[in-house]
């Protein structure tokens, strides 16, 4: 039971860690900083290694003892004051892992704004049109558009 005690204390430790550089990293893309953002995706990296040894760890250890996760592992010992500390733990580790997926998908998102921002940019610059470049009633006549109708630039100013 120590050894379950123990793990669990170090998943929360570096779930709380990933939590604080998420929102580091969400700051830094808030901000447009790309360095802050290069060094924050790093810090994560470092983190998600350790929370994978520990997961590691603790799939051993459920191996050895036939069961499939650690709350059945739990219901199956007898009670004691370990047993509820467990239990209160893993509670925890469960909510934080709850709270880092909602953050990823946070970061997630701005990260496509981004990308559509700067895909949005790149047409502009290039005068490609926003719409497809062939439709269905050009495709029938065998035209090809032009974007020259779109073109956002003048090139003779």
């Amino acid at each position: 039971m120590g050894e379950i005690i123990k793990l669990l204390r170090q998943q929360i430790d570096l779930c709380r860690s990933l939590l604080l550089a998420t929102e580091r990293q969400r700051q830094a893309l808030c901000d447009g900083s790309g360095d802050s953002m290069s060094k924050e995706t790093k810090a994560i990296e470092v983190l998600l290694i350790g929370l994978r040894r520990i997961e590691k760890r603790q799939s051993l250890l459920l191996k050895g003892t036939a069961t499939k996760n650690l709350a059945e592992l739990l219901s199956r010992t007898a009670l004691s004051e370990e047993r509820t500390t467990a239990r209160q733990l893993l509670q925890e580790a469960d909510g934080l892992m709850r709270e880092m997926r909602e953050a990823v998908a946070m970061n997630g998102a701005l990260l496509d704004r981004h990308m559509q921002f700067i895909l949005f940019n790149i047409n502009v610059m290039a005068g490609t049109p926003a719409e497809a470049t062939y439709t269905a009633k050009d495709m029938k006549k065998g035209k090809k558009r032009t974007g020259a109708d779109t073109k956002v630039f003048d090139a003779s100013v």
